[in-house]
């Protein structure tokens, strides 16, 4: 029994090792696997200590406002007087220059030899005149071929003019003849209708009845046209006025020759000035045409030629300046005028200053007159319209009185057969009498054919006048033209001489100055090579100026920084007075969108291409709370930290991460001063391989010890 007991307790003892030793090793497993599937976290102490929020950086030291010396042309360089670094004052020598044709030479020659050659081909490839010649050297302006150009339109449009005149002439009498050839053939046609025998009035009467209704209208019309004739007579004689008014204030403003005054004006000259105004601005090509006639049909040609069209209705007419304008017009000093004995003995002074003032008034005379003529030329410019109208008008009304004229005689014919019927009682009479009407018609239509060919012998001359002004228009046009061409080849080879000349003077003796006064910061000469148009050949800080000097930094660190904040120079005790302010907070060129360009100016004892490092930003202060940048985390409810805390297990200890809320107190490029509920000794999670969250637990880096 006490055997079997012993066994037992043996088996149970057994037993319970076994089970122990499992759990151990369950218990011991299941924590290395949990620990290695939680994130694993890098920490660092919270310290004490200093922060200096700072940034560093260097950069090369420019001119500020550097100076190029350029050279225009290639030249060989004898010598270099100057070297980097030196002082020079304003025209001093830098560079000293072959005595050598440069290419800008050597090209402005062969510039000016194809300049010559293009005017000696102008000169031959046209038909050029003496008179040309002359006018092309003497340049005649651009208002003198404009007002050439003007007046021979204006021929060609009075020509024009003329022959609308002519046309409406023409078919006016044309219409005179097709309608005495259809009264001529209608009294033929009522002799053949007529019976031998006695008949009744009512047919004579009805044509008579018909023949004064067309008779009244025909007088209604040529009344209209009367009328209308006459308010386009009032319209040019109206713009007729006004040009002479004008014509009299610009007489009045520009000076006047000192000739005795006359007692008697010419005859000629008492009256019809506005008549004669017309005629001169249109040729009277009438009288010219018919060798001098002075017949009623030439004498209605001329008043045709002479008259104007009136403008539109509701055209309203320039108004022209009133004649008695109560502020005098400026006088130019009159020759032989002998000045009051005051104005003699005034000083030399004196005299200088009235012939300014004389100058000024002269130049203020002057720009009134312009502005006259310009009123004028628009005012002729509606004369022309005017008398176009005028003539248009006139031949209407022509018409109507020829058309009421005929339709007179045709009545008076009508009633003339009525009385003829009512007092022979028999056809024979009437007969008789309508044969001597078509005789009559006949002798009108025979008239009336000779007038259509004076008329259509007058629009030929008229037509042959328009082709003469147009031929005139562009002959005169193609001589501008010529001139024209030899003045721009003439002023190419003057332009092209000239730069000659000029680049043959520097090319003796010729040197390289400097434009001011200040520092040689760089040199881009070698004696013995060429220089070059695209780049200076000397750089130059001017007197007076500063340098700068840049470098890039992060979008975060230029936010701690503002303008006007100065950088402290690393190793200051190698710098004489040299100070660095921060000037320009731009993007920079190279990364706009993560980086900024620090731009700073540097005065003091500094040269051109000298290398600086500083550190620019708030000074160093002691804070009890310092963590890493990594450390800091934010979200909706501010910023924080993530600190270890330990707990006790039964087999290890277990590591919890615990949020604390902070508030960052000053920072530099690694590390940020915080205020929170800290004691000074907490584990500070930097950096993890997973995500981590307030309360989770957590697990060392190997790192951490």
């Amino acid at each position: 029994m006490n055997e079997n007991g012993k066994k037992k307790r043996e088996w149970v003892k057994t037993a319970a090792i076994i089970f122990l030793s499992v759990m151990l090793v369950l218990t011991f497993f299941s924590n290395t696997i949990m620990n290695y599937s939680l994130p694993e976290v890098a920490t660092q102490y919270v310290q004490s200590g200093t922060i200096t929020a700072k940034i560093r950086g260097s950069g090369l030291v420019e001119s500020g406002d550097p100076y190029n010396v350029e050279v225009k042309e290639s030249r060989k360089i004898a010598s270099v007087a100057v070297k980097v670094g030196d002082t020079v004052e304003k025209d001093a020598v830098l560079i000293y220059l072959e005595d050598e044709e440069s290419e800008e030479l050597k090209a402005a020659r062969e510039e000016l030899e194809k300049a010559q050659a293009e005017f000696r081909t102008t000169l031959l490839s046209t038909e050029i005149t003496s008179a040309d010649i002359q006018a092309a050297d003497t340049g005649i302006s651009t208002d003198s071929y404009r007002q050439q150009i003007t007046a021979a339109q204006n021929a060609v449009t009075g020509a024009e003019n003329a022959v609308t005149a002519a046309k409406n002439e023409v078919t006016a009498a044309q219409k005179n003849v097709d309608e005495l050839q259809s009264q001529y053939e209608a009294i033929g046609n009522q002799i053949s209708l007529t019976p031998e025998n006695n008949a009744d009035v009512s047919a004579e009467t009805k044509a008579r009845d018909e023949a004064k209704a067309a008779w009244d209208e025909a007088k209604r019309v040529e009344s209209d046209a009367k009328n209308d004739l006459t308010a386009k007579q009032n319209v040019v004689s109206n713009l007729q006025d006004q040009i002479k008014l004008l014509e009299e204030q610009i007489e009045r403003l520009l000076p006047q020759p000192t000739t005795p005054p006359t007692s008697e004006k010419p005859s000629g000259d008492a009256s019809g000035d506005g008549d004669n105004q017309a005629s001169s601005e249109t040729p009277d090509t009438s009288e010219a045409d018919n060798g001098g006639d002075s017949s009623a049909e030439d004498m209605d040609n001329r008043a045709a030629a002479s008259s104007v069209s009136e403008p539109d209705e509701g055209t309203q007419t320039p108004s022209v300046p009133e004649q008695n304008d109560p502020t005098p017009a400026p006088q130019a000093e009159q020759p032989g005028e002998s000045a009051p004995a005051s104005e003699t003995e005034q000083p030399e002074e004196s005299a200088g200053s009235l012939n300014e003032v004389s100058e000024d008034i002269g130049a203020a005379v002057q720009a009134e007159v312009d502005k006259l003529e310009e009123e004028k030329d628009k005012l002729e410019e509606q004369l022309i319209a005017a008398k176009e109208a005028e003539i248009n008008a006139q031949a209407v009304y022509n018409n109507a009185s020829l058309e009421a004229t005929r339709r007179e005689e045709v009545y008076n014919r009508a009633e003339q057969a009525l009385e003829d019927k009512k007092n022979s009682g028999t056809t024979e009479g009437i007969i008789n009498n309508l044969k001597n009407q078509q005789n009559a018609v006949n002798g009108q239509l025979s008239e009336a054919r000779k007038v259509l060919a004076e008329k259509q012998a007058n629009l030929t001359d008229k037509e042959t006048a328009l082709a003469d002004r147009e031929k005139d228009l562009t002959e005169l046009a193609a001589r501008i033209g010529k001139v024209s061409g030899l003045e721009t080849a003439q002023e190419a080879v003057d332009r092209a001489q000239e730069k000659v000349d000029e680049l043959t003077e520097k090319s003796v003796n010729a040197t390289i100055t400097a434009p001011i006064a200040g520092t040689i910061t760089a040199l881009n000469a070698t004696a013995g090579k060429n220089t070059d148009a695209s780049t200076p050949v000397a750089v130059m800080q001017p007197e007076g100026k500063g340098y700068n000097m840049s470098f890039s930094v992060t979008n975060e660190q230029a936010k701690r920084l503002s303008v006007g904040d100065v950088a402290d120079l690393v190793n200051a005790w190698r710098y004489d007075d040299l100070t660095v302010t921060l000037a320009n907070i731009k993007p920079d060129p190279n990364d706009p969108g993560q980086k900024k360009l620090l731009t700073f100016d540097v005065s003091g004892n500094v040269t051109a291409g000298q290398t600086l490092n500083v550190s620019v930003g708030q000074k160093s202060s002691n804070y009890d709370y310092i963590v890493p940048n990594s450390a800091i985390r934010e979200d909706n409810n501010g910023k924080f930290i993530l600190i270890v805390e330990s707990k006790p297990g039964p087999l290890s200890t277990r590591y919890i991460a615990s949020r604390v809320d902070v508030e960052v107190l000053a920072s530099d490029d690694t590390q940020s001063a915080v205020s929170a509920a800290l004691y000074g000794y907490e584990f500070v999670i930097t950096t993890s391989t997973k995500p981590v969250e307030a309360g989770k637990q957590v697990r060392l880096s190997e790192n951490n010890g």
